[in-house]
């Protein structure tokens, strides 16, 4: 069950995004986090995870708060990413801790907090192997992705551009 708080709150960030982008297979580099997601306005949501999240909790709680934003075929790219994110937190993880949804101009930021300073890891694709693939799914829907090393854990970070609905 997901633990869902926090309301939301627009924050004012200062100009300038730092990262590299990683778009191609099995890059050994892992991006940098940016220091400042957008130069726009930017919402801030919070969820706590538990030890083992329902998805389908995680799923609703993205949705209820980016659907009047993005596309529909956007609000499924960082769906996706979220819970591809969450699943590995909470697969390889012992304590996945935090999901964090940072909403800007025409990007979305997608952040989970775990215990374990180990990075995720990109494998090569494989038609043997049964997992292994959603880092290369987060990887190909994302502008952008990394890792920032925190306390004892780690968050994973991805930015994903959206179109915003049509009018």
């Amino acid at each position: 069950m997901v633990n869902v708080t926090g309301a939301g709150h627009p924050t004012k960030t200062t100009p300038g995004v730092a990262g590299v982008i990683l778009r191609k297979w099995c890059r050994s580099v892992i991006a940098v986090m940016p220091e400042r997601f957008d130069e726009h306005e930017s919402a801030v949501w919070n969820c706590p995870l538990d030890a083992h999240p329902a998805l389908t909790d995680v799923r609703s709680w993205v949705r209820q708060r980016l659907d009047t934003v993005v596309t529909a075929n956007s609000l499924e790219d960082i769906l996706l990413v979220v819970i591809e994110l969450v699943t590995n937190a909470d697969l390889h993880t012992a304590s996945p801790e935090m999901l964090v949804i940072s909403c800007g101009y025409d990007a979305v930021r997608v952040e989970v907090t775990d215990g374990d300073p180990e990075p995720p890891v990109l494998l090569p694709p494989s038609a043997t192997r049964s997992g292994g693939r959603g880092i290369a799914l987060v990887d190909a829907v994302s502008a952008r992705w990394g890792i920032r090393q925190c306390g004892r854990g780690k968050t994973v970070w991805s930015v994903v551009h959206f179109a915003g609905p049509a009018h």
